[in-house]
């Protein structure tokens, strides 16, 4: 196995033993695949996803099929990114992703102060995801209530492929190009997709690249990866009421056309990962800049005095390093580590006058940079038994520059600092050759982001008496593995003290509060069945009951959360038809709440999807091919909730029924 992949798989950094030689590696799959005995002795709950090359990847809320205890919403708005939750951490997200923890090959996603997003990763060149959900996650520092680890496909011979895509709703066209030079290896990857949904004003242009390079060094395994995206127009048809959905799902609000609401982005960065392996000790160096500007248009005017102003001119330069040194003595796996994360929002806002910048209304400067160290062991207490857990120290510095001061608009300059420590500890247990199970325990913390420090209710300056939330988490899993099935039993609990939410929406201005005390208990449910070489099929469950604990809200559930989820999938492996599949999948989604108060839900839903993979070999080319029926019923549903939108336009609908088919031609 190579270092790269090492480098970055979550027991490497969770319980090292687990990674110290390459047949121990963790894989743990969601399909029905071969696994290695060491997914019963891991002391954690993740989940491995095999990602396939045929499919086109439009919306990164899909990778996520059947992975218990996620909820991937969709929004079917470019404008607004997908956004992922675990356990209810990261539901709350207005926009892109927060909570969670984002990274890929090792190299943060996520920006220090919390938020990330995956609308510039180039979803067709990965080759699996891992994903880490409760207390263990706790290791990765600020706002990691879930780990999400992408690894790129690595490339392992001379080839070049051509991608074309087709639905109703999108249109993607990419090209590939990978070569070997003796044992170091590259590739070259450019997409272009041209992107809608059924509604009015939603047009979506997005281009990417991607150029990766693996090299073995005398000293050390290199990674360098360049990754470009730019998407000059994301239309966003904006929210609708319930009513409004109920009426027409497929209406467009009119603030949407009034204002001329969108988004263009532009984003660079450079990433280089050193990675070594040795008999006893492994280390890993990784180093990273870029550069991320957005352009947007919102849905109201910002004329106020006070706004921060309805269109949105942000550049975020942002960089980055890391470090990793492990030991093994003997039973005992030792590693220490170090991290230092930056980003700094150059952010204007001007008026918006009928879709065009107007009056200057917002001009600062924010820069969040985080120091963190840590140290993780893991320990054999005996042959059926692992010992692991770490602790971590993380050092937030906030500081905002406010250059936009005048009679009417006070200073909100300002600058704080957090020194929070995280900390989680798991034991495992292989009692039988087919069984385990593991307990785990963690504390965790979430800092508030830019966004929401930038103003206080009734004062100027930064809202310093925001507190990062506080989060206890424990768990006990059970896992069994035979021939022909596996699955896994997690029942998890969290509380959670000073939850961060929305105070007041006026003026254009957004301020946010530390609540009270929120409760996450649940049960997660993985089940994988071979039954035989041509029949497979996977179940995930996914029961949460998340709600507010204290104060007014008490009894209330936690916006954003659905307390249900069901995924369903039978795939058929025909003989007659070497490398193909069948495979139809079923979610079912409880209803999902979009305020605080309860006062509306979105309902919930049943979804069916049907799709045939299969690959002809064409005289020296490879031609894999996909067609794809989804949302086979037709259902109308809604793909995401807005939390606590104050104009009531908290419904984004998902898509109706469509086709698609794709073409990869190898060569």
């Amino acid at each position: 196995m190579n270092n790269l992949v090492l480098a970055g798989c979550l027991p490497a950094l969770l319980a090292p033993a687990l990674c110290a030689q390459e047949q121990a590696v963790e894989r743990i799959h969601v399909t029905a695949q071969s696994q290695s005995q060491q997914w019963l002795t891991d002391p954690s709950n993740a989940q491995h996803v095999q990602l396939n090359s045929t499919s086109a990847w439009y919306d990164a809320a899909s990778l996520f099929n059947g992975v218990a205890g996620f909820q991937a919403d969709s929004r079917a708005n470019y404008a607004q990114d997908s956004r992922l939750s675990s356990r209810g951490f990261g539901s709350r997200s207005a926009f892109g992703i927060r909570g969670l923890r984002l990274l890929q090959d090792g190299i943060p996603l996520s920006a220090p102060d919390g938020q990330g997003q995956l609308s510039s990763v180039l979803l067709d060149q990965l080759d699996h995801l891992e994903v880490l959900t409760g207390p263990m996650a706790a290791l990765y520092g600020n706002a990691a209530g879930g780990v999400v680890s992408l690894h790129s496909r690595k490339p392992e011979q001379d080839e070049a492929s051509v991608l074309l895509s087709q639905s109703r709703f999108a249109g993607q066209q990419s090209l590939s190009v990978q070569q070997r030079y003796g044992d170091s290896s590259s590739r070259l990857s450019l997409k272009r997709a041209e992107l809608q949904s059924q509604r009015p004003h939603s047009e979506a242009e997005k281009q990417q690249g991607q150029w990766i390079w693996f090299s073995p060094l005398e000293f050390a395994d290199l990674m360098l990866r360049y990754d470009w995206s730019r998407d000059p127009l994301l239309q966003d048809p904006l929210g609708l009421t319930e009513a409004e959905w109920r009426a027409d799902p497929n209406q467009t609000a009119a603030n949407a056309e009034r204002f001329d609401t969108k988004k263009s982005s532009r984003q660079r960065q450079l990433s280089l990962t050193l990675s070594q392996q040795q008999a006893e000790q492994f280390w890993q160096l990784g180093l990273w800049t870029g550069q991320r500007q957005v352009s947007q248009n919102l849905g109201f005017d910002g004329l106020s005095p006070t706004s921060a102003g309805g269109v949105v001119d942000l550049n975020r330069p942002f960089a980055g390093a890391n470090a990793l040194q492990q030991w093994q003595f003997g039973t005992l796996s030792l590693s220490l580590g170090a991290s230092y994360e930056q980003s700094t929002d150059e952010r204007k806002g001007y008026v918006n006058q009928q879709g065009q910048a107007a009056d200057l209304r917002r001009d600062e400067k924010g820069k969040f940079s985080s120091t963190d160290w840590f140290s993780r062991f893991s320990y054999q207490l005996q042959p059926d038994w692992l010992l692991s857990g770490g602790v971590r120290h993380s050092k937030s510095r906030v500081r905002v520059e406010d250059f936009y001061i005048n009679d009417s608009n006070p200073d909100d300059s300002g600058r704080t600092t957090f020194n929070e420590q995280s900390a989680a500890i798991s034991l495992s247990h292989h009692y039988t050759a087919n069984s385990s199970w593991f307990v785990s325990a963690g504390q965790g913390f979430e800092t508030p982001t830019l966004t929401e420090m930038a103003y206080q209710n009734g004062g100027s300056g930064l809202n310093l008496a925001l507190k990062p939330s506080q989060s206890d988490s424990v768990e006990l899993g059970h896992k069994w593995q035979f021939a022909q099935w596996r699955s896994s039993l997690v029942l998890f609990r969290t509380d959670t003290n000073d939850e961060l939410l929305a105070d007041q929406s006026s003026g254009g201005r957004t301020t946010y509060k530390n609540g009270g005390k929120t409760e996450r208990e649940g049960l997660e449910w993985l089940w994988v069945w071979q039954a035989s070489p041509h029949w497979q099929q996977q179940l995930s469950l996914t029961l949460l009951n998340a709600r507010f604990a204290d104060g007014g809200l008490q009894g209330k559930q936690l916006p954003g959360v659905a307390r249900q989820q069901l995924y369903w999938a039978l795939s058929y492996l025909p003989d007659q038809t070497p490398d193909a599949k069948l495979l139809l999948s079923t979610t079912l989604r409880s209803k999902i709440a979009s305020t605080d108060q309860n006062q509306s839900f979105a309902p919930g839903y049943a979804r069916v999807d049907l799709r045939w993979q299969a690959e002809l070999p064409l005289a020296g080319y490879r031609l894999s091919y996909e067609l794809a029926a989804e949302n086979l019923t037709d259902t109308d549903s809604v793909g995401a909730v807005v939390v606590n939108q104050t104009n009531g336009r908290a419904f984004e609908p998902a898509l109706p029924r469509q086709f698609s088919a794709s073409l990869r031609l190898s060569f």
